[in-house]
């Protein structure tokens, strides 16, 4: 399995507020304004949906993603796995407790490649992980 991972990120609240937001998916159903993102990533996603253990959005060309949490280890993991799609894809929430009311954080994006699509969408993974490791950071815990 390939791995493409963020750079790491300080978010500024204690790790288990960080934690209860990331592992339920449905918390961040009043703070997803579709209107605030950049123009390229609406067209791609288009509507995002938020269950209690799932988040559902439109990923052109491969078409509707649903990633399922599929394992929480309370205070640091959350992993997220692609359901019915063609190859296997798992995002990871990784956290540590930086003290301070800070947490760093770490997405790893984790997807099985053959060796001719790999050279292919290995670029746009790592930005990909890099961006929503990013995202991770902004994000209004508070708000939430």
């Amino acid at each position: 399995m390939d791995s493409y991972k963020s750079d790491v990120v300080k978010i500024a609240h204690p790790i288990s507020k960080v934690y209860a937001k990331l592992s339920t998916p449905s918390s961040f159903m009043n703070i997803a304004n579709i209107d605030r993102l950049p123009d390229d990533v609406k067209q791609r996603i288009g509507e995002i949906e938020f269950g209690d253990d799932s988040i559902a959005f439109n990923a052109n060309p491969i078409g509707r993603v649903v990633l399922q949490v599929v394992e929480r280890d309370e205070p640091s993991r959350i992993v997220l796995e692609a359901v019915k799609l063609p190859i296997p894809l798992k995002v990871v929430f990784n956290l540590t407790d930086a003290g301070d009311d800070t947490t760093e954080a770490v997405v790893d994006i984790q997807v099985e490649l053959n060796m001719f699509i790999r050279p292919m969408v290995q670029q746009p993974l790592t930005d990909g992980a890099k961006k929503f490791g990013e995202l991770l950071a902004m994000l209004p815990y508070d708000a939430m």
